[in-house]
């Protein structure tokens, strides 16, 4: 089994034309892939929605060996990542089949494998 970071990206300007229903339809997508990992023993180790991106910090080089601090996203784009699920799962290509759920609610989503090994 492999560790894989879901990254959930999303419009924040989607999110807030969303009818009650349809934040339903989205909250249960998630639900249902929580329980299908929970069913499939494919644990869950951390998730999260995140906040708006408007309330982000980012930080890069300023080009003289300090930081540039920015309040707000880095960038100027539609999607944002709007949260996350670090899943163990048996292989890229079955949690891909299930993170589908969430795919064909509307968000757009990343499967990235961990790589711990190269860090030790």
């Amino acid at each position: 089994m492999t560790e894989y970071m879901v990254l959930l990206h999303r419009s924040e300007a989607r999110d807030a034309t969303l009818s009650a229903a349809e934040f339903a339809q989205a909250r249960a997508a998630h639900d249902a892939f929580q329980t299908f990992c929970a069913a499939n023993g494919w644990p869950i180790s951390s998730s999260a929605p995140l906040a708006s991106a408007a309330r982000a910090r980012s930080l890069r080089p300023d080009g003289r060996g300090g930081l540039a601090v920015t309040d707000g996203p880095y960038s100027e784009i539609a999607e944002q990542v709007g949260g996350y699920y670090m899943v163990t799962a048996p292989s890229l290509d079955a949690l891909t089949e299930a993170v589908g759920r969430l795919v064909l609610n509307g968000e757009h989503v990343e499967i990235r494998a961990s790589d711990r090994e190269s860090f030790q």
